[in-house]
């Protein structure tokens, strides 16, 4: 190994390690977003609820919609509707929330939880 080859190992070293400097910031903001989530649940236009995500073990609690009570479930950072009485359970199907932007709404029950907080993604294209 010469001297040139020594050069070039410590270069592609460095840029490498330079990338995962770069790679670890992004994700440690994008991982603090996360944490500072806070699902909102609003029943009927008003907010009834506010829960700091990540919420430790599993956890459950009955909300009154228009057409009856819906069971919402949080588990760690995800949220979601276990029951509902409406007919299609859209909402229900709809399954696990767990990032800012990110909504459940239950139509008939006029029911919509929701995550807050900060998204570092400014959008998406396809």
């Amino acid at each position: 190994m010469n001297r040139g080859d020594k050069f070039l190992l410590a270069g592609i070293l460095l840029v490498s390690l330079l990338i995962l400097a770069a790679l670890y910031s992004r994700f440690s903001r994008y991982s603090t977003a996360i944490k500072a989530a806070q699902a909102v649940v609003v029943v009927q236009g008003k907010v009834i609820r506010r829960v700091t995500l990540p919420v430790p073990g599993k956890s459950s609690f009955v909300v009154r919609g228009r057409i009856g009570p819906s069971t919402v479930e949080i588990d760690g950072a995800q949220v979601r509707i276990r029951e509902a009485p409406c007919s299609g359970q859209v909402c229900v199907r709809q399954g696990w929330i767990s990032h800012p932007g990110q909504s459940v709404v239950c139509i008939p029950g006029e029911i919509i939880i929701r995550i807050e907080g900060a998204n570092p993604l400014d959008a998406v294209t396809r």
